[in-house]
């Protein structure tokens, strides 16, 4: 059982789900932006969240302990003590979780993935030219007289 929001927390976490900066959230409260900024960290820890957004849709939904963007996956069904006498669909949606990584989140982790990907498909173009260039030089070095 996940340990319950503050009044203030809560109200903290509705309004930036509504898109609002923490000073804006200071502002309507009457706090300053720095508790603003501690209550919402604080109840991203209580929600097992770390975004306005996911926050507030936890919260909305009433602390349900499944993730909402990306569940928790059960890995081995067999060997968790909670699934045992689950059935079917129990079973299916526990282990068909979202297992890979959160994607980055700033867009200068976004930025390195789109350069880091530039610059692989860059690699492979030149090793392929490279490729292209080599191999029948190579062929007219090591074929027969009479091949050609």
């Amino acid at each position: 059982m996940p340990e319950r929001l503050t009044t203030r927390e809560s109200e903290c976490v509705r309004l930036a789900g509504q898109g609002l900066e923490d000073k804006e959230i200071a502002a309507r409260l009457r706090i300053s932006p720095r508790t603003v900024g501690n209550h919402l960290h604080r109840a991203y820890a209580k929600l097992g969240v770390s975004d306005r957004k996911l926050a507030a849709r936890r919260l909305s939904i009433g602390y349900s302990e499944a993730s909402i963007l990306i569940p928790t996956a059960v890995l081995d069904p067999l060997n968790d003590p909670k699934s045992a006498g689950q059935t079917g669909d129990a079973v299916f949606a526990k282990t068909t979780a979202w297992i890979l990584p959160a994607p980055p989140r700033g867009v200068l982790a976004r930025l390195g993935v789109i350069i880091a990907g530039a610059v692989v498909a860059l690699l492979l173009a030149i090793g392929i030219v490279t490729a292209g260039m080599v191999v029948p030089s190579l062929f007219d070095r090591i074929a027969p007289e009479w091949a050609r």
